[in-house]
């Protein structure tokens, strides 16, 4: 059994083969995404696992098909880079991992949203260049806040507990509240959410529904100096609102570790004019903190990745069933 493994980091391809040696996997890397040119890297693999850099839609997955492969398995949380209509369409069948840390995305939350609150960035420039004067203004408590965590999934979920923890008042939103978060947090609408929160964390799946939730209109709904972290996707940020929201005070600060179409600058070098406009400002803005989508970028992290990722092959090929498969909507 045979898997191709695109955009495989350096770092992933100890974990990998490491592993799929004990699985009995036979591996072909390649630190390129799959594209149409190099869908022929895959011929004679029943597999192929990708990133969020590979986007598959019909064109890719009838070359798939083509080529062999049976399965498109994500290393990853989300698939909004997979169109599952189409994958299903042309008979391959994909899964995801659906958790690989219990702590990585939700600690780099709570460390970011508490350097929001510090100052962080500004004091450490500040240091840098020999300057040593106070701040100009006190910093506010986490546990003295209101923090809405909008979304509560297995991710959403362990934040929850650590802002609970820090003694904040909790409020969060999700189409399904779960029960195990009860005395923890507080379910209330989303638009109750932002109009209540002092802080906002977005830990939820790009949706057709969630796609540009923060928008002008919604960010006016919130309350004057609000505090943003976004460790979901950059999809659900209209971030030349945020901008503007930024420079008026509407918004106090932003962390966020994500970008609408990032797949062209992240994880690499770039020249400021590579990047646009919108985002070089926040970049060179005190009060945004933006760092290059590694939220979950833990020794951990990557270990259990590739092993649910090389679990999720030897499911579909020894039984023919995955619990991480993913289907389309009906």
């Amino acid at each position: 059994m045979k898997l191709t493994v695109y955009c495989a980091r350096q770092d992933e391809q100890e974990a990998l083969r490491t592993q799929a040696l004990s699985r009995g996997i036979e591996l072909e890397l390649t630190r390129r995404p799959l594209l149409p040119d190099n869908v022929e890297l895959a011929r004679g693999s029943e597999a192929v696992a990708i990133n969020g850099a590979s986007h598959i839609d019909g064109e890719i997955s009838r070359s798939l098909r083509d080529v062999g492969v049976k399965y498109v398995l994500t290393r990853g949380t989300g698939f909004d880079h997979m169109d599952l209509s189409a994958i299903a369409k042309y008979g391959l069948r994909c899964a995801n991992v659906p958790a690989y840390s219990r702590n990585a995305v939700s600690e780099y939350t709570v460390m970011v949203l508490l350097s929001l609150l510090r100052g962080l960035k500004s004091e450490l420039s500040k240091v840098a260049g020999m300057d040593f004067s106070m701040p100009l203004a006190p910093s506010r408590e986490l546990g003295s806040m209101t923090v809405g965590v909008f979304g509560t999934g297995l991710i959403g979920s362990r934040t929850v507990r650590f802002l609970h923890g820090f003694g904040c008042h909790v409020l969060a939103y999700t189409p399904h509240p779960r029960a195990e978060l009860a005395g923890l947090a507080e379910y209330v609408t989303a638009e109750e959410l932002f109009r209540r929160s002092d802080a906002i964390i977005f830990h939820c799946a790009l949706t057709g529904q969630t796609r540009g939730i923060v928008n002008r209109e919604s960010i006016a709904s919130m309350k004057r100096g609000v505090y943003l972290v976004n460790s979901a996707r950059g999809e659900l940020m209209d971030f030349a609102a945020v901008l503007d929201a930024l420079k008026s005070g509407q918004i106090a600060a932003l962390a966020t570790d994500v970008y609408p179409g990032e797949a062209s600058f992240v994880h690499k070098k770039m020249a400021g004019s590579e990047l646009d406009k919108v985002l070089t400002e926040l970049v060179s803005m005190d009060n945004v903190i933006l760092t290059p989508h590694i939220a979950f970028y833990t020794s951990t992290s990557i270990e259990n990745i590739s092993a649910i990722t090389l679990d999720n092959f030897r499911d579909f090929h020894d039984t023919g069933e995955c619990a991480n498969e993913l289907k389309p909507r009906k």
